[in-house]
């Protein structure tokens, strides 16, 4: 196992891993259903989480997230390259 990898590769059959890249300058509408009961990890990159009130919030490259009860409105790049996030989360 490659212990540079924060997050298994293959995370068994019980768990579903999900890469998400979010090119540069670029906005993600968020769906809490995509995301629910997740472990997030900001592998490459920042990411702006951005509430439905207006504000938003920074993360960088190793910040580990979980969205929900959040309130999001979208997922942005504010960075000049490519953000990468994986997601972890329990087969249904």
């Amino acid at each position: 196992m490659d212990e540079a990898v924060p997050v298994p590769a293959l995370p068994g059959a019980r768990f579903r891993r999900r890469d998400v890249t979010i090119p540069a300058g670029a906005r993600l509408a968020f769906v809490d259903a995509e995301w629910r009961g997740a472990l997030v990890l900001v592998e490459q990159g920042e990411i702006d989480l951005c509430c439905s009130r207006g504000g938003s919030r920074r993360f960088p490259t190793g910040a580990v997230l979980f969205f929900d009860g959040l309130d999001l409105v979208a997922l942005r790049n504010p960075g000049p390259v490519d953000t990468v996030i994986v997601a972890l989360s329990r087969r249904a």
